[in-house]
C-alpha cells in the first residue's frame, strides 16, 4: 500500500541509489488566548541546524506576467513522497519547550509580531467534510490563497500549485506552506522557480488582491536534505505589490503558534484540484485532532484530521484560535478522509524566525 500522491495522483517509489543506504526514507507524498509573558528569542541548547533560505533572483514583474489565467488553470497538484501505510506513532513526546505565539493581525493593525508564551484553545464544529469558502474575500479569510511554482528540473518540467497562509511577522510578508511546495524533494531538495501567492484566489481566475512573488524561499534542513514528512514546512518571503504595499497591509495575516497542545478543533483551508473538488475553489475542513503518525524518521510525529480535500490541498493551513499549527502535508490513499501535518515546535520555531526579520 502507498500514500495518495497530492501531485499527479500516481504513487512515487524511492529510486534505487538516490540516497546512501543510511539516509533512506521510505516514499512520500504530497481560540482562545492564555498569554503570560513576552518570552525571549535565545536558542535553545540543542538547537536544530538553521533552515534553508535561497533568494529568488527573478523580478517579480517577470513572475507576475509569467503566471497567465492559463498557466494558473493548468497548474497541477504538487506531491510529497508517501510512507507505504498509516503507522501510529504511539506515545508521543511532549514539546520541545513552553507553547508560544504569535497573536493574529488585521491589516488596518500597527506592526506586532512579538512571540508571546501561552497556550490556544479552540471549539468548534467538526464534520471533516470540505466545503466551499463562501466569500474567500472576506476578511477573516482572505488570507489564505493559492501557491504557484514551476519545477524546472523534473524529467518533465511543470507548473504546480499548492496552497498557503499569510502569517503576522515583523516584515509583514511572510507565507507558510509545506516544504515541498518550495524545495522539491525528487529533485534532492531543488528549489521551485516563479513561486507565487495569491490570496483569496476563487472562481474565474479572480485575484482580489494581487499575485505577490517571492523574494525568498525556505524550507527546514531535515526537508530539503532528507525529505523528512515531519519537518515537510516551507515559508515565502513575498515582494511588495506595485502600490508599493505589503502583503500583511493588505489581507492581514493569521497568528502562529508552537509547542501547542495537539488537541485542538482544528478548521483546515485549502485549494483542492482533482474531483470532486473544483479546482478554482477554496475549501475548508472542521476536524479534531485524530491522533498521531510515524511519516517521518525522527522528530515529532505529524497530526491527523478528518478532512476529505484532496491533491492541490498541500500548503493548506491548520488554523485554531486564529493561528496556524500546522500546514498539509500528505495523505493516504487508503485513507481518503483524512490529511496529516507536521507540529509546529521548535523547528517550525526557528524557520518562522528565519524568515519573518
Amino acid at each position: 500500500p502507498a500514500r495518495r500522491s497530492f501531485r499527479s495522483g500516481a504513487v512515487f517509489q524511492s529510486r534505487a541509489g538516490d540516497l546512501p543506504a543510511s539516509t533512506m526514507t521510505p516514499p512520500r507524498l504530497i481560540a482562545i488566548l492564555l498569554p503570560t509573558a513576552l518570552i525571549g528569542v535565545a536558542a535553545p541548547a540543542a538547537a536544530s541546524a538553521a533552515p534553508a533560505v535561497v533568494a529568488v533572483d527573478k523580478p517579480a514583474a517577470a513572475v507576475r506576467d509569467y503566471w497567465t489565467n492559463e498557466r494558473m488553470r493548468e497548474a497541477t497538484p504538487a506531491a510529497a513522497p508517501d510512507p507505504p501505510a498509516p503507522q501510529p506513532a504511539g506515545p508521543v513526546p511532549g514539546a520541545s519547550g513552553p507553547p508560544t505565539y504569535v497573536p493574529p493581525a488585521r491589516a488596518t493593525d500597527p506592526a506586532d509580531a512579538r512571540l508571546l508564551r501561552g497556550t490556544t484553545a479552540s471549539r468548534g464544529a467538526a464534520s471533516g467534510v470540505a466545503v466551499p469558502v463562501a466569500d474567500p474575500a472576506a476578511p477573516a479569510v482572505r488570507m489564505h490563497g493559492k501557491v504557484f511554482f514551476t519545477l524546472p528540473k523534473l524529467p518533465e518540467p511543470n507548473d504546480f500549485v499548492c496552497s498557503g497562509t499569510a502569517v503576522n511577522s515583523r516584515n509583514r510578508s511572510v507565507v507558510m506552506t509545506a516544504g515541498h511546495c518550495v524545495f522539491d524533494w525528487e529533485d534532492r531538495g531543488g528549489r521551485a522557480r516563479n513561486w507565487a501567492f495569491v490570496p483569496a484566489y476563487s472562481d474565474d481566475d479572480v485575484r482580489p488582491f494581487g499575485t505577490w512573488p517571492a523574494k525568498k524561499i525556505a524550507t527546514t534542513r531535515k526537508w530539503r536534505r532528507n525529505e523528512n514528512l515531519n519537518y515537510d514546512i516551507g515559508a515565502a518571503i513575498v515582494r511588495h505589490n506595485p502600490a508599493g504595499r505589503r502583503l500583511q497591509s493588505v489581507v492581514g495575516a493569521r497568528g502562529i503558534g508552537f509547542d501547542q497542545p495537539r488537541r485542538q478543533d482544528y478548521e483546515i483551508f485549502g485549494y483542492p484540484v482533482k474531483p470532486p473538488f473544483l479546482k478554482t475553489f477554496e475549501y475548508s475542513c472542521s476536524s479534531t485532532y485524530r491522533g498521531a503518525d510515524a511519516g517521518g524518521v525522527g522528530g515529532p510525529p505529524t497530526m491527523r484530521a478528518n478532512c476529505t480535500m484532496t491533491g492541490g490541498a498541500s500548503g493548506g493551513g491548520w488554523v485554531a484560535g486564529r493561528k496556524l499549527l500546522s500546514v498539509v502535508s500528505y495523505g493516504y490513499g487508503q485513507v481518503p478522509t483524512s490529511l496529516y501535518g507536521p507540529y509546529f515546535s521548535r523547528t517550525a520555531k526557528k524557520l518562522y524566525k528565519r524568515v519573518s526579520r
